[in-house]
């Protein structure tokens, strides 16, 4: 495999190395996510062993998964950046849209570093954890940002021909 495919910004891709790359770097997400949620403790089963479910406890862990997701985010954020950049080439579309599908992504780590994305909800008198309302919105915006990205990046054909970033991937003409 041509590792400029997650170093490099130039150039374009079809939608088949599109997936194979992000097949690939969610397989590498989830293992770094392990690998830093293991090292920094973190879990949803930390309410449990950090004091119980209070809004305290809620803000606490919350906030030690939004530092876990901001490392993991770190580190693969680069190779996945080149991936999107390269396919957008390929849809002849402008380069802001990599920040616009990132957008949910930052929102939801800051969110939850200040412990805004969690809540405690008294069921039956049992003190449960829950998404607040902006974790809510933010699961929201989410999901539309995500289904566009989707779309825009694999599932709607490249320009056909030459454009602006190089030769069709294709070998269209």
């Amino acid at each position: 495999m041509d590792m400029t495919l997650f170093t490099s910004f130039q150039g374009r891709i079809n939608r088949a190395k599109w997936w194979l790359g992000t097949i690939i770097m969610m397989v590498v997400g989830f293992v770094i996510s392990w690998v830093v949620g293991s090292v920094i403790g973190t879990s949803i089963f930390s309410i449990v062993t950090e004091g119980g479910v209070t809004p305290e406890t809620i803000g606490a862990v919350s906030r030690k998964i939004s530092i876990g997701q901001l490392i993991s985010v770190a580190i693969f954020a680069y190779p996945v950046i080149a991936l999107m950049t390269k396919r957008l080439n390929d849809r002849d579309r402008p380069h802001y849209l990599v920040y616009v599908f990132w957008l949910p992504t930052v929102l939801t780590i800051l969110a939850g570093l200040a412990g805004l994305t969690m809540t405690v909800a008294d069921v039956n008198g049992v003190m449960m954890p829950t998404q607040s309302g902006l974790g809510m919105v933010l699961g929201l915006f989410s999901l539309v940002i995500g289904i566009w990205a989707l779309v825009e990046l694999g599932i709607l054909k490249g320009t056909p021909g030459p454009n602006q970033h190089g030769p069709d991937p294709l070998g269209g003409a």
